[in-house]
């Protein structure tokens, strides 16, 4: 009888312990601010999930649409979301100079981006800063279609993974693609599925910490969405 008693007092305590350990531990993206790209049709778990991961460890999520701030997107499966900012109304100067990562979901939603050129200018922008470029699913489709000055795509020269769908696109654009759930390389983080939330970031302030990706963690690459940039 008393084994058994303090057998359900560990079991009714875990869950608060554990609670209490996740809310009195340092927010590791404590300060740091996130664009994240929205359209209709966009994966709901691939938008919603992130943004909330991103939330709960202290960063400010900012959703960009090409429509008018405030409206309503929806995605696959009808989870809504609403813009906070529209693409026409931030200089590429200002999003570099306020956030420091952007991140493209999957779903249809990626297919309407790479039709708008301020979202393309953008990417490329944050990207040339040295700000993470995180896009999952069929997100790396923006990789193809923002090109640099020079004409070449984002993605030529880099190491990427993305929904099999995509992979060809992204062959043809240059880049070498990875059968692996999650890669990092330099700025760039693509990923197969929503596994944005397991690259828990190394470090929220230090300007020598970089996204680096360990063959030995392939399931849980270690990337650093939080770097002093300013």
């Amino acid at each position: 009888g008393l084994l058994r008693a303090k057998a359900r007092q560990r079991v009714e305590t875990a869950p608060r312990t554990r609670s209490m350990a996740a809310t009195s531990r340092p927010k590791l993206l404590a300060g740091r601010k996130v664009l994240l790209l929205a359209d209709f049709q966009f994966e709901d778990l691939e938008l919603m999930y992130p943004k909330m991961r991103l939330e709960e460890e202290g960063a400010e999520v900012s959703v960009m649409g090409a429509h008018p701030a405030g409206i309503k997107y929806t995605g696959k499966y009808g989870y809504p979301v609403k813009s906070d900012l529209c693409v026409d109304n931030m200089s590429t100067t200002d999003a570099v100079a306020s956030y420091d990562a952007l991140l493209i979901p999957g779903g249809f939603a990626p297919d309407y981006m790479r039709r708008n050129q301020a979202m393309l200018d953008l990417t490329v922008a944050m990207a040339g800063a040295g700000r993470v470029v995180a896009s999952i699913c069929h997100g790396p489709w923006m990789l193809c279609s923002a090109r640099r000055t020079d004409g070449s795509p984002l993605a030529k020269g880099i190491r990427a993974t993305c929904f099999s769908a995509c992979k060809d696109d992204l062959i043809n654009a240059g880049a070498t693609y990875v059968d692996e759930p999650a890669v990092v390389d330099g700025v760039f983080l693509p990923s197969r599925w929503s596994t944005l939330p397991s690259t828990a970031p190394q470090c929220s302030s230090s300007s020598s910490c970089r996204p680096v990706h360990h063959r030995a963690h392939a399931r849980r690459p270690h990337a650093v969405l939080a770097r002093d940039h300013r």
